[in-house]
C-alpha cells in the first residue's frame, strides 16, 4: 500500500479541509470534493502531454491549489516538488537551479503575469482546474511520489526523492500520537514546502480520515495571535509550531480572550533548531488562562530525507533536558553529565523513536557508539528517502549500501532518547576543544541590540595561516563587534581575532546563514580593508592592574562580561549591568577573598570601580 492508495479511499468521504488563504479568504471543502478536483487537475495535465514520472514544480500562492495540483500529480504517477513562491532575485536564482536540476520538469503556477522566462514549460492552475477527469495511473511503492527540496550550505539545490511507500510511512510514523477511537482535528500554519507543515499536517490526516485546516503562514506571521484563535474556532487536537512563532507569538504578547478555548488541543510537536524550554514554559503559562495543558508542547526532530519523523517526546511526558560539561567535548567520545550551572551546556532531548525507523550514533569512522557518546546521527527504515536527485546514474545518492542516511547532525542517546547536540558542520574546534557556533553567538547576542545579526565563522589568519575566529555583522557600527567579542571571549575564553562589518549577511537559497561563503571569502582575502576588518585580539585583555585588576575580575566573573569591558570609572550598575542581586553577590565574594564584613549600605556609595577599590582597601 502507498500514498495513492490512501487518498484514492478519500474518494467518498464527507470528512472535511478547510483553507485560509493569504487574502484572508476561508473555504471548505470535503475529501471527496478534493478528489474530484484533482480528478480534473490531472486531466489538465494530460493533456498537455504530462505522464507518468513526469516532475512538477509548484509556484502557487494558494494552499488549495497546492493540495489539488500535489493530489492529482499522485493519482497520475507524477512527481510533484512544492517550493516557496520565487518573489525576489535570490530566489528566482533558486527556482532556475532547482528546474536546471531537475529533468524537464513543468511548473505549475496560479500567478497571473508570471514571468515569461517559464512560458514554455508553464501551465497555469485555473486552467487546469476546468479539465475533464483524467486517468489514474498504476504506481508501485518504490515509485518517486514527490521531491523535497532540503535546505543546505551549499547554493546547490539537493532534492529528496520521497516514494510513494515512503510519503504513506512518513504519515503512519506521525500517526503515533493518535488517540484510540478519536477522530483527531489538525490545524497547521506551517509552510507546505516544508515537510513538517506537508506531512505532520497534511499527510496525517490524510492517512487518517479526519478533519484538518491549513493556515497560510502569511495569515500567521500578520496576526500570530489567530493561530489561538483558530485553534478554538476549530476545536483543534493536534497542532504544531516552529520555534520562531513559539518565540514571534510571545513578542507580540499573547491575547488573553474570553472567547479562546484551548482545552482541546492535547499536543502541539514543536521543531526547530535548539528549541529553548524558557519560550516553551513562557508559552504554556500564557495560555493556560486560555485552557492550554501542561506539557502540551512537545519537542520533536524531524528531516525532509526522512518524510519528516524521526523522534518525538511522547504524549503524557514533560520535555526533557540533559546538561554536561562544556570541555573536553569530542565526537567519538563519551559526555559528562551533571547538574545544571554556569558551567554546563543544556539540550533538550527529541524523546524517543518513531516505529518505521532505527536510529545509531557513529564516530568518524562509523563505529556504532553506545548511549551517552556523542557521534553522528544515522537513520535506516521505510521513512528514509529513496536517494538525492540527480540527472547523473552515479552520482552520490546519500544513503549507503545498507539503506543508512548520515543526518549530518551531531547527538546522543540518553535513558532511551534521542537528544541533538547540534549540526557537524557548524561545530568549530578551537585548541583541541569542540564549540558550536550558535552558542557562541547567543553569548555575542546578548550584549548588542535587539535584532543585530552576528555570525561567528573558522578561519586562517592572513598573516600567520593559523586558525582563527572571525565575527560577522551587519552593523554599521564597529563597537558591535568589540562588545560581541568581549562578551565571548569572557565567557567561553576563546580569542576572537578579528571583526568584520558586511553589507549584508550572505543566506543560503532555504534562508540559512551561508557561513561557508563568509569563510571562504575570508580566506580569499575579500575583506582585506582594514576598515572592514577590525583587529580584535587583545579585546579579552585588561589594561588595568593591582588592586584594580583583582577588583575587575570580581566584576567580570558575576556579571559574565569581559574585563576589558571595565575601566576605572566603571560604575557597576549602570555602565556594566549589575544590579542588587549582583551586588549581594559581589559582596559575598569580597568578603570571603579578604575576610573582612562589608556594610552593603555604604557600599552603595562607592559604585565605581575606582571608589569600589578604595573602599575595601579601607576596612
Amino acid at each position: 500500500m502507498n500514498i495513492q492508495d490512501s487518498f484514492i479511499k478519500l474518494k467518498n468521504s464527507d470528512v472535511t479541509i478547510t483553507y485560509l488563504e493569504a487574502d484572508g479568504q476561508e473555504f471548505t471543502q470535503t475529501y471527496a470534493t478534493l478528489f474530484e478536483n484533482a480528478m480534473k487537475v490531472l486531466g489538465g495535465y494530460q493533456s498537455h502531454g504530462l505522464k507518468k514520472g513526469s516532475q512538477l514544480v509548484f509556484q502557487l500562492k494558494s494552499i488549495q491549489a497546492q493540495i489539488t495540483c500535489f493530489w492529482a500529480g499522485i493519482l497520475g504517477g507524477m512527481v510533484p516538488a512544492i517550493l516557496p513562491l520565487a518573489q525576489d532575485e535570490k530566489s528566482r536564482a533558486y527556482l532556475q537551479s532547482v528546474l536546471s536540476a531537475l529533468d524537464n520538469p513543468i511548473i505549475i503556477s496560479d500567478l497571473e503575469g508570471v514571468t515569461t522566462l517559464f512560458e514554455n514549460n508553464l501551465l497555469m492552475f485555473r486552467t487546469l482546474a476546468e479539465s475533464s477527469p483524467g486517468t489514474i495511473a498504476s504506481v508501485s511503492d518504490t515509485d518517486p511520489g514527490m521531491i523535497q527540496f532540503t535546505s543546505g550550505t551549499s547554493s546547490d539545490p539537493k532534492g529528496a526523492v520521497l516514494t510513494t511507500r515512503n510519503l504513506l510511512e512518513g504519515g503512519v510514523a506521525s500517526s503515533i500520537i493518535v488517540r484510540e477511537n478519536v477522530q483527531e482535528r489538525y490545524l497547521s500554519w506551517l509552510p507546505l514546502s516544508h515537510c513538517f507543515g506537508f506531512v505532520g499536517y497534511h499527510l496525517v490526516p490524510i492517512v487518517n480520515n479526519f478533519p484538518q485546516y491549513l493556515m497560510s503562514p502569511l495569515q500567521f506571521i500578520q496576526n500570530p495571535n489567530r493561530w489561538l484563535e483558530k485553534l478554538s474556532q476549530f476545536s483543534a487536537t493536534v497542532t504544531g509550531a516552529a520555534l520562531f512563532g513559539i518565540e514571534l507569538l510571545l513578542k507580540v504578547g499573547i491575547k488573553q480572550n474570553r472567547a479562546v478555548n484551548l482545552d482541546t488541543v492535547y499536543i502541539c510537536f514543536c521543531g526547530g533548531e535548539d528549541v529553548n524550554p524558557l519560550s516553551l514554559t513562557a508559552f504554556e503559562e500564557q495560555t493556560a488562562p486560555m485552557g492550554w495543558a501542561r506539557d502540551t508542547l512537545k519537542p520533536a526532530y524531524g528531516l525532509s530525507e526522512t518524510t519528516m519523523g524521526v523522534a518525538y517526546t511522547p504524549y503524557g511526558s514533560p520535555f526533557r533536558m540533559d546538561y554536561f560539561l562544556g570541555s573536553g567535548i569530542a565526537i567519538g567520545e563519551k559526555l559528562f553529565f551533571c547538574d545544571p550551572d554556569d558551567d554546563t551546556i543544556g539540550r533538550m532531548s527529541v524523546g524517543v523513536l518513531d516505529l518505521c525507523n532505527e536510529v545509531v550514533i557513529k564516530d568518524l569512522a562509523g563505529n556504532i557508539l553506545e548511549p551517552e557518546y556523542l557521534g553522528l546521527i544515522h537513520i535506516r527504515g521505510t521513512n528514509v528517502m529513496k536517494g538525492y536527485f540527480s540527472k547523473h546514474k552515479n552520482a552520490p545518492t546519500g544513503v549507503d549500501q545498507n539503506g543508512w542516511f548520515n543526518t549530518g547532525d551531531l547527538g546522543f542517546f540518553r535513558k532511551g532518547w534521542l537528544n541533538i547536540f547540534g549540526r557537524y558542520k557548524d561545530i568549530i574546534i578551537v585548541n583541541g576543544e569542540n564549540y558550536l557556533v550558535s552558542d557562541l553567538e547567543k553569548t555575542g547576542k546578548q550584549v548588542l541590540p535587539e535584532n543585530t545579526n552576528l555570525i561567528v565563522v573558522q578561519g586562517k589568519d592572513r598573516n600567520t595561516q593559523d586558525n582563527c575566529l572571525i565575527l560577522f555583522s551587519d552593523s554599521q557600527n564597529p563597537e558591535t563587534l568589540t562588545l560581541a567579542g568581549q562578551a565571548i571571549s569572557a565567557t567561553w575564553q576563546l580569542p576572537i581575532a578579528w571583526g568584520v562589518i558586511v553589507d549584508e549577511i550572505p543566506k543560503t537559497t532555504s534562508g540559512k546563514i551561508n557561513r561557508l561563503a563568509l569563510a571562504v571569502a575570508w580566506e580569499n582575502g575579500d575583506f582585506g580593508d582594514y576598515d572592514l576588518a577590525i583587529p580584535l585580539g587583545s579585546i579579552s585583555e585588561s589594561s588595568l592592574d593591582g588592586p584594580y585588576k583583582e577588583m575587575a575580575d570580581y566584576w567580570s566573573a558575576i556579571l559574565k562580561i569581559s574585563p576589558a569591558m571595565i575601566s576605572l570609572d566603571s560604575h557597576f550598575v549602570f555602565d556594566v549591568g549589575g544590579d542588587s542581586l549582583g551586588l549581594i553577590d559581589l559582596i559575598h565574594q569580597l568578603e570571603k577573598a579578604y575576610g573582612i564584613k562589608i556594610n552593603p549600605d555604604q557600599l552603595r556609595h562607592h559604585l565605581s570601580l575606582k571608589e569600589m577599590t578604595h573602599f575595601i582597601q579601607t576596612l
